[in-house]
């Protein structure tokens, strides 16, 4: 998860100085931002708020300390101070403004990285208590079925773990989830991201397309080209979190590219779950997919799951040979029913519906049951068996 760090404060050099301790250090965003005689809130006019401040200050040049503890706390993001060492008013003034660390200078590296990392620990923490999992899938190469399988995962969660479930397709251009649910909204994404400030939770209902299990899908509705910079990585995450508060599974389908969208998605994620096929160039881009999460994007490796879908026993390349070329476990696979799922596809029924004891949806199912926790297998009810054939009809 990238972390925005603002420096702020009224010396340029000691703001530098501090910079050059968080230069390249991998998961933030820093940024700084010199305070001259305007405004002494140091978060005033600022379009992105960010994720923790660092508030540099002198003995005699207290206002922005002042001003921030005349704020509302709740309102703010975490503050680092850093300041004069035996100030006696300046620690009052740190802790009136609700100073998760006080650093005296001169400050080291490893204090300042110590202090963020605590911070950031608990905005993680905080994060995962308030809102539902978020499960993304991306393929490790093209046409390995991912968008198939993120698309029969989430209608699972939804109509046999009885979860509410949103799911929100990334392919800004071929929602390739809206055809494997058969599901057309009037409004999509990017409906949603232009008014996001004025959306609360029965608002943004009325954005996605609501399929008969209960699932819900966000997607693109434009006819036209969307190109990466038509969209704000920072109204996306928001869009994420506010999804995420209210359903309890959130379900992201990513195209098979890296760019500040999938990163921004991959960043919120609970878990991600790599999906591939059995040949040398899948198992060569999903070792270079799970080196970029865990270098660049500071992704737990815990929270990677690599899932080979079509297997089949007589391939040459088997499941250790997968796991020495790309590093990480096998958490499962998925049978080949290429003809199965194709035909799902093509007229939009998820597999459950289709036919839910072929061992694809079994397969699907598993995945589900390590998802919500429950690995016992299920019994479906006389009910449950004939409520899709009712529908249907």
């Amino acid at each position: 998860m990238l972390t925005r760090v603002l420096i702020t404060g009224r010396a340029a050099a000691a703001l530098a100085g501090l910079q050059a301790h968080l230069s390249g250090v991998p998961g933030l965003d820093v940024r700084v931002r010199a305070l001259s005689n305007g405004n002494a809130d140091p978060l005033h006019g600022l379009e992105q708020v960010p994720d923790i401040v660092v508030l540099r200050f002198q003995a005699d040049q207290t206002a922005e300390l002042t001003a921030w503890a005349a704020g509302q706390p709740d309102t703010r993001p975490p503050l680092i101070v850093v300041g004069p060492a035996g100030n006696a008013e300046s620690m009052r003034l740190a802790v009136r403004s609700g100073a998760r660390d006080f650093l005296a200078e001169p400050v080291g590296k490893s204090d300042l990285l110590a202090a963020l990392e605590h911070v950031r620990e608990e905005l993680l923490a905080r994060a995962a208590s308030e809102r539902g999992a978020v499960h993304a899938f991306i393929g490790a190469s093209g046409g390995v079925g991912s968008s198939l399988i993120a698309a029969n995962v989430a209608h699972l969660l939804a109509v046999t773990a009885q979860r509410s479930t949103a799911i929100v397709d990334m392919d800004l251009n071929f929602a390739p989830v809206a055809h494997h649910l058969d599901l057309h909204g009037e409004r999509g994404i990017l409906d949603v991201l232009e008014q996001l400030e004025s959306l609360d939770a029965h608002a943004l209902t009325g954005y996605g397309a609501l399929h008969r299990s209960g699932l819900r899908l966000f997607a693109s509705t434009t006819k036209h080209v969307v190109l990466g910079k038509d969209v704000s990585a920072s109204r996306l995450g928001r869009f994420f979190d506010l999804l995420a508060r209210h359903h309890q599974h959130l379900v992201i389908d990513l195209p098979h590219s890296i760019d500040d969208l999938t990163a921004t998605a991959l960043g919120i994620a609970s878990e991600i779950y790599i999906v591939m096929q059995q040949s040398t160039l899948n198992a060569r881009n999903a070792a270079r997919l799970v080196r970029i999460l865990r270098d660049e994007l500071m992704v737990p490796p815990e929270r990677i799951r690599l899932y080979i879908n079509r297997y089949v026993k007589n391939e040459a390349m088997q499941v250790e040979d997968v796991v020495r070329a790309v590093g990480v476990p096998v958490a499962g696979t998925l049978p080949s029913h290429y003809k199965q799922m194709l035909a799902s596809s093509d007229v939009g029924m998820p597999l459950y519906d289709a036919d839910r004891r072929a061992p694809i949806t079994k397969a699907l199912q598993q995945i589900v049951r390590e998802i919500t926790g429950n690995k016992s297998q299920e019994r479906d009810s006389l009910l449950q068996r004939a409520l899709p054939a009712f529908l249907r009809s």
